[in-house]
Formats: structure tokens, C-alpha cells, sequence
């Protein structure tokens, strides 16, 4: 990929200067280029293969303490869009400051670029996404195969009217895979992906191909759970989506609105000892990992809930200026990273636990209640029975239901094991309410 990143300094600068000529107190510029190529094969067929390079900048402005933005491609109308943006500032949204805080002494070096994903091509993704396809369909001929994956070369410029100035190159690969198989009336999906910064051992059509088949094989026989209480075993690629009213409830906007449930447990025992979420965004060529926020504030690695006790909330640098409070590196007061610590135990040993209870791979509606409050209601797109600590089969017409932050006040297990990718573990949830 030709560099363009540095021979727009000089432009990110005069962009820069031009809004506060013309009446802006702070500025950012951010410009992105990225070359990508990206392969598809739907319903057991090559769809796809194609590649792409594009560029933009987004000019950020303050005036009279309210927001403007605006957004181009070509880079000789820079000025033009920096203009616009301060003109859109007249009606924009109210800012809680007046400009960026001063650019921190050092920040922590993180691997985002690696050469070697440049050794891939789109012929061997087609290749290892044929035989992907080809060896699904020699398990069962009766499936309709998708599967994909891309690569992609990326830089990037943030300026700030601050004095920070950062220029960052990253490298990214992704691949994923799945099947759709209709039998008479019913209809199963299961599909699941990788994707990481550097080429290594995760690159890896196999674990994918193990993983769909784990779902395909349990799936062939089709049970009756009964409604109830019941435990569940929530895998890695779900785990986290259990935690999303936790994330909102450490917002710090939310906070501050008095809308988030966690708002007065600061330095309190608000869940299980076994929780435990840490944010890392140093991890080298992880997605998330970033070492400052749109502010040009540091990111920091640290626990967000400690042994069920809830540390900190986040905040933003706009937020933190609202309410008074410092900011914590976070944009959008969201967590960059987050990571749920491993228990003791395996994942095979939580589902021998389980006496009567269910194995959550997919869900439909989850997000769709009032999660703010940690209510969840979802039915099971694709579960499975476990009785005696065994899967036993596939569940159908099934929903569960409850509220995670009682939830998660139980005796909540994770295990000792981690995906490697996403890096989360398996968790037992009990005293979920299941309707079959």
C-alpha cells in the first residue's frame, strides 16, 4: 500500500489553524486510508473476490462552546470542509469545553501493524475458503455453506488543536464461516469467525470448522427442556453480551444523567467475588487496542470490577468536563478492551456440574428489553439441552429471561480456560427463568 499519512501533516496542520482563523476554540483532524481485499463465498459458492483502497478526513470543531463536523474525501477541499464544519457548529450539539487538554508527556507503545499479514493473498483465501466449504459439505451435503475473510492495510492521522499528533499503521485479517441446513419446517444456523492484527496460529479454518460442527452435531436431535430456573452455560463468543448492561452501567454520561443502575456502588461488593473485568487495550494487535482516546488522553490498563467490587466509572474527556469528574481515556465512556478474568475450573467441569440447565450458542431479541436496567428476555436462536452434564440435544421454542445485575449477585463460575481469540471464558450463570 503507497503511504500517504505523512504528506498530510502539513495539510492536518493548515486545517488545524484555519478553524481557529475562523472562530473555532478547538480542532481535531483525523484522517484514515485503508487498502482492503476481501473474499465471499455464499450458499457453497465463490460470490466474491474483490479489493479496495479508499481515504477520508472528518474536521472536528468547538466554537462558542457548540459542535460542528464534517467529513470529505478529496484532499484539495480541506479548507472547504473545515469551513462547513465551523458553519454546522452554529446549530451543533453543546461542548463542555473549550479545547483539548494538553498532549500527555509519553504514551505505551502498542503492535498494531504486522508485516506478516501482507503474505496473505486473495487466492490462498479462496483456497482455504473452498476447503472449508468442500469439507462441511463432505459431513453433510445437505448444508449451505457460507464463508469469507479479508485483509486489510490500514493508516491513520489525529491532530489536535492541542499539540497532539499521532500517526498510526495497522494491519488486520478476518475469516469466518458457517452453515444454514432446513429440514421440512425447521431451520439451523450456525456460524463463527477470527480475525487479530498479525498473522499467526489464529488463522485458523480448522478451529472454525470444529466449531460449527460442534453445533451441527449437537443439533441433530431435537428436545424438550422444561420451563423453569435453570443454570446456563454461556461459551466465550456470548459471554460478554450478558455483561452490556455492566458496560452501561459504568458510563459515566449515564451516570451522570442518573439513568445508570450502579450509579451510588462505587467502591461497593455490587456482584460475585468470581467477577472480575479488566480492560486492556495494550494487548499488541488486538482490536480495541488503542493507547490514547479521541482526546489524545492516555488509555490505561486496569480492573473495572475487582472481586465484584465495581472500581471506577468511565468518562470521556466532554463528559468528565460536565461532571466534574477526570477523565479516564475513554471515548464514548466505553471500555476499550474488556476482559473477563478466568475461575478454576474447566469449561468441560462447568458443564459437568449442570444438572438440568442450557448451552446458549445464539440468541434472537437479547438488547431488545430494557437493558438499562439489566432486564434481558431473548429466545434461543440455537441452545442446547444439558442433563446430567451431558448435551443431550437441541431446544426449540424456548425463551429465557431475568435481570443480570440480581443474576450476577450468585454464584457465578467462569472457567479456567479461555478462547484464544476473544480471550473470554465460559461462565455458569444460575437462576435463569427458561419458558419451553
Amino acid at each position: 500500500m503507497q503511504r500517504y499519512v505523512s504528506k498530510m501533516k502539513a495539510s492536518a496542520m493548515e486545517a488545524l489553524e484555519l478553524a481557529k482563523k475562523l472562530g473555532a476554540t478547538a480542532a481535531k483532524f483525523h484522517y484514515y486510508h485503508r487498502a482492503a481485499h476481501e473474499v465471499a463465498f455464499e450458499s457453497s459458492r465463490l460470490k466474491a473476490c474483490s479489493g479496495e483502497e479508499s481515504q477520508d478526513f472528518v474536521v472536528n470543531v468547538i466554537v462558542d462552546r457548540k459542535r460542528g463536523s464534517a467529513r470529505g474525501n478529496v484532499m484539495s477541499s480541506i479548507p472547504e470542509i473545515v469551513e462547513r464544519a465551523v458553519t454546522f457548529a452554529k446549530n451543533g450539539a453543546v461542548s463542555h469545553f473549550d479545547e483539548y487538554p494538553a498532549p500527555a508527556e509519553s504514551y505505551r507503545k502498542i503492535r498494531l501493524y504486522s508485516p506478516s499479514v501482507n503474505s496473505l493473498t486473495s487466492e490462498k483465501l479462496v483456497n482455504d475458503c473452498q476447503g472449508f466449504v468442500d469439507r462441511l459439505m463432505a459431513a453433510d451435503s445437505t448444508l449451505i455453506v457460507d464463508a469469507g475473510g479479508s485483509f486489510d492495510e490500514a493508516e491513520s492521522l489525529l491532530a489536535l488543536s492541542s499539540g497532539f499528533y499521532n500517526e498510526d499503521a495497522s494491519t488486520f485479517w478476518s475469516i469466518g464461516g458457517g452453515f444454514q441446513k432446513t429440514t421440512g419446517t425447521d431451520m439451523l444456523f450456525s456460524g463463527t469467525g477470527r480475525s487479530w492484527g498479525e498473522l499467526n496460529s489464529l488463522y485458523d479454518f480448522n478451529a472454525i470448522y470444529d466449531d460449527v460442527m460442534f453445533d451441527l452435531t449437537n443439533a441433530a436431535k431435537i428436545v424438550k427442556a422444561s420451563s423453569g430456573t435453570v443454570p446456563l452455560i454461556l461459551p466465550p463468543s456470548v459471554v460478554m453480551k450478558f455483561f452490556l448492561p455492566v458496560i452501561m452501567g459504568v458510563n459515566g454520561r449515564n451516570v451522570f444523567k442518573g439513568t445508570s443502575p450502579l450509579q451510588d456502588k462505587l467502591h461497593t461488593q455490587c456482584f460475585s467475588k468470581a467477577i472480575n473485568i479488566l480492560e486492556d487495550p495494550f494487548v499488541d494487535f488486538a482490536g480495541g487496542s488503542i493507547a490514547y482516546d479521541g482526546a489524545g488522553i492516555p488509555t490505561q490498563k486496569r480492573m473495572l470490577i475487582e472481586n465484584g467490587v465495581l472500581n471506577l466509572f468511565l468518562y470521556d474527556y466532554d463528559t468528565a468536563c460536565m461532571a466534574g469528574k477526570e477523565p479516564t481515556g475513554n471515548s464514548g465512556c466505553s471500555p476499550n478492551s474488556p476482559r473477563l478474568l478466568p475461575g478454576t475450573v474447566s469449561s468441560d467441569e462447568l458443564i459437568k456440574s449442570v444438572k438440568h440447565g442450557i448451552y446458549v450458542k445464539q440468541m434472537l431479541g437479547f438488547g431488545q428489553t430494557n437493558m438499562t436496567n439489566g432486564d434481558f428476555s431473548a429466545n434461543l436462536a440455537l441452545g442446547f439441552l444439558i442433563e446430567n452434564g451431558e448435551i443431550v440435544g437441541r431446544v426449540k421454542d424456548t425463551m429465557i429471561a431475568g435481570n443480570v445485575f440480581e443474576l450476577f449477585k450468585g454464584d457465578v463460575q467462569f472457567s479456567s480456560d479461555i478462547h484464544p481469540n476473544n480471550r473470554q471464558p465460559y461462565m455458569l450463570l444460575p437462576g435463569v427463568t427458561l419458558n419451553a
